[in-house]
């Protein structure tokens, strides 16, 4: 049986191949588009297919033995995996089983230098009968506090990661996360340890995609059962316009209809729409915006935190954008003199974190929802 639109079809048949082929991917991809939930969805399908897959969180993890200590503690949840695992790691290790911590990886960490722990495990498990694919979520954020505190061994990580990735072919990595690890490593200067890593956009869902999701949503009695009209559904796409899955649920369980029925159901009209659109703009529901509230003032540094949200004040008030050049003057004129390199690189960084879209000449936010919701809330 096919799958619905929205479940990702296409993408999910593209990473499997890619993956099954050998290939480790990136995935980029801003908040609130539903990379965590397509990340299940892969390691699913993969051991479908056959494979082994140990699935680990990262976010909110500063450093290697944060990160070893999640790897194997999913890894200890699977016994027979374990005991081999231990048998390889004692056996090249001595004094791991000499300082006696038991069968327990979780134990040996720290008692062995960081990265020749991780290859041992790597290096046990591209000796398995079964293929193994690790998928790391939010390895951005972890890769961006390990550098904060320590940019060499942030560096040292990625380029050990690659090293495992070339010298163990049977072993496959999906990483993903909530910013872009290319802009982490290009802000730290170690871009060259993706190369050898596919990358892999993921975008928000086109119409048709949004219309079976919330498809879905009414079948699954989550919203309301009401009939879309074409004006109605004009009016959602239109306002949202950035058409994330987080959003679009929450807007059509605001939407309350008060058209006539169509075909036994009461259907919404645009101005139903324009109502949800203002209830989840509510102060009740600002949590539902913190993450991109938080985002800049946690991952930039202040100089360059001050800088994006001085953008994103100035285009908060111009629905279909601004040329660079008006930015920059908007910039000057609060003492903001950035050189055209500086702003286009502030550009990207929004861009690449889901902020902002640029369309020929012009940038705009990509959510007419976060637009409205920049000018309500954040701008001075």
């Amino acid at each position: 049986m096919s799958l619905p639109l929205h479940h990702r079809p296409t993408e999910r048949q593209g990473i499997k191949a890619r993956l099954g082929a050998g290939t480790s991917l990136l995935m980029i991809a801003p908040r609130r588009i539903g990379k965590t939930w397509l990340l299940g969805k892969i390691a699913e399908d993969m051991t479908a297919a056959g494979w082994r897959c140990i699935r680990i969180d990262v976010g909110g993890r500063d450093s290697e033995e944060a990160f070893l200590r999640d790897l194997c503690s999913r890894i200890e949840e699977q016994q027979d995996l374990k005991k081999r695992l231990w048998t390889h790691l004692s056996q090249r290790f001595r004094q791991v089983s000499a300082d006696g911590v038991g069968e327990s990886l979780l134990g040996a960490i720290g008692r062995i230098d960081h990265h020749a722990f991780l290859e041992s495990l790597v290096q046990a498990l591209d000796r398995e009968d079964t293929k193994t694919l690790i998928l790391i979520d939010e390895f951005a954020l972890l890769v961006l506090e390990l550098a904060r505190k320590d940019q060499g061994a942030a560096r040292n990580l990625l380029y050990h990661l690659r090293k495992l990735q070339q010298s163990y072919p049977n072993v496959a990595w999906y990483l993903t996360g909530s910013i872009g690890l290319d802009v982490v490593t290009r802000r730290f200067d170690m871009s060259g340890a993706l190369l050898g890593i596919d990358v892999v956009p993921l975008d928000v869902f086109s119409r048709d995609e949004a219309i079976s999701y919330l498809e879905e949503l009414r079948e699954k009695r989550i919203v309301r059962d009401f009939e879309m009209t074409r004006e109605a559904a004009d009016a959602l796409f239109t306002g949202l316009g950035w058409l994330s899955p987080f959003y679009l649920r929450h807007l059509a369980m605001m939407i309350t209809p008060t058209g006539p029925d169509v075909a036994g159901r009461p259907s919404a009209s645009a101005d139903d729409v324009e109502r949800a659109f203002e209830a989840l703009l509510l102060p009740r529901h600002r949590g539902y915006f913190a993450g991109w509230e938080e985002h800049i003032d946690k991952n930039f540094d202040a100089v360059d935190s001050a800088d994006l949200h001085a953008i994103l004040d100035t285009l908060c008030d111009h629905p279909d954008g601004e040329k660079q050049a008006t930015i920059a003057a908007a910039l000057a004129r609060d003492g903001r003199n950035r050189t055209d390199g500086k702003l286009r690189e502030h550009l990207r960084d929004l861009e690449s974190d889901g902020y902002l879209v640029r369309t020929g000449e012009r940038w705009a936010f990509r959510s007419g929802l976060l637009r409205r919701f920049w000018l309500e809330y954040k701008k001075p």
